[in-house]
């Protein structure tokens, strides 16, 4: 006899086996919610952004959540659009979000990520149009691969410790660019003049 056996979990399931990943998640009562999460645009889980009866999104601030964000549960959502973990107190490296290919906002501002990002940590990433990564306390240069992501709209690097020099940004869509209070050096690229100047303030000639 033949036994077909199925990994993929239900919305709810997936989402409580993110909440395992986390630490201090005690504001996030899934447990005791109804069930669907999401009830047509609206979500009945604190938390999680709707459309369509689906998981489009989590907006999970400033809620002093720790632990891992664990992006492989994640990808049982297919329809995953944002993230919102900012005011949190994630720290360690940059999780792996390439593998969640649907993204078009990550905001992991004032947290307490660290070390160098790797060059490659955005690419396949071409739906993504925000990046906020404020407020942490991010090292070495500011990886390449940022250059790769076609529809960006806007970027916030600022309050880290990147080094090195801006890229040469050429996505025409871009509005904000952020890269203040680093440890950056050189010109700052000729499409990036046109920006406010205290994005650059205190790293660039």
């Amino acid at each position: 006899m033949l036994f077909v056996h199925s990994y993929s979990l239900s919305e709810p399931d997936t989402l409580l086996k993110f909440k395992a990943s986390l630490r201090n998640a005690s504001h996030l009562d899934w447990e005791k919610s109804p069930k669907p999460p999401c009830n047509g645009h609206r979500s009945r889980w604190v938390g999680v952004v709707c459309m369509n009866s689906s998981v489009l999104g989590l907006q999970l601030e400033g809620m002093g959540l720790s632990g891992t964000i664990d992006v492989n549960t994640l990808t049982g959502f297919p329809n995953l659009k944002s993230l919102s973990f900012m005011n949190n107190r994630f720290n360690g490296s940059m999780p792996d979000f390439r593998k969640l290919k649907t993204l078009k906002s990550l905001y992991l501002s004032k947290n307490q990520f660290s070390g160098d990002i790797p060059e490659n940590a955005f690419k396949g990433l071409i739906k993504m149009m925000k990046l906020y990564l404020s407020g942490n306390k991010f090292t070495g240069e500011i990886p390449s691969s940022v250059l790769d992501l076609p529809k960006l709209k806007e970027i916030k690097l600022d309050r880290n410790q990147f080094s090195g020099r801006i890229p040469d940004f050429r996505q025409t869509n871009l509005q904000v660019a952020n890269f203040s209070n680093n440890e950056l050096e050189g010109p700052i690229p000729v499409r990036l003049r046109r920006m406010t100047a205290t994005m650059f303030s205190g790293e660039c000639d």
